[in-house]
């Protein structure tokens, strides 16, 4: 086990995609019901030395930025992490998310 993510008990609250590793090795992916608001979030996992680090990213609020996360994480080439979500935003649909770590 690398870690164990914390929240709401259910079928979608854990990792809700396939996990993205960039080069230097860190995973990336979104929760659909965890995180401070337990409606997603966006985390880290970093390996130093053998162990795995977590980093919280971002905790979804349904509000501008959304709720239940509804993609995989994808980087781009400076670092940027882009996704989507189901619910949130302006008309209540979702939204396609940026974080700038």
């Amino acid at each position: 086990m690398l870690y164990s993510i914390t929240g709401p008990l259910g079928d979608q609250c854990g990792p809700a995609w396939a996990l993205f590793m960039d080069v230097g090795g860190s995973l990336y992916d979104t929760t659909q019901c965890d995180g401070a608001n337990n409606l997603g979030s966006v985390f880290k996992l970093t390996n130093s030395g053998g162990s795995w680090t977590y980093s919280s990213l971002h905790d979804f609020t349904l509000g501008d930025d959304g709720g239940s996360p509804a993609s995989s994480v994808i980087l781009d080439t400076s670092g940027n992490l882009y996704g989507t979500t189901s619910y949130g935003g302006t008309k209540g649909q979702g939204v396609i998310w940026e974080i700038t770590p």
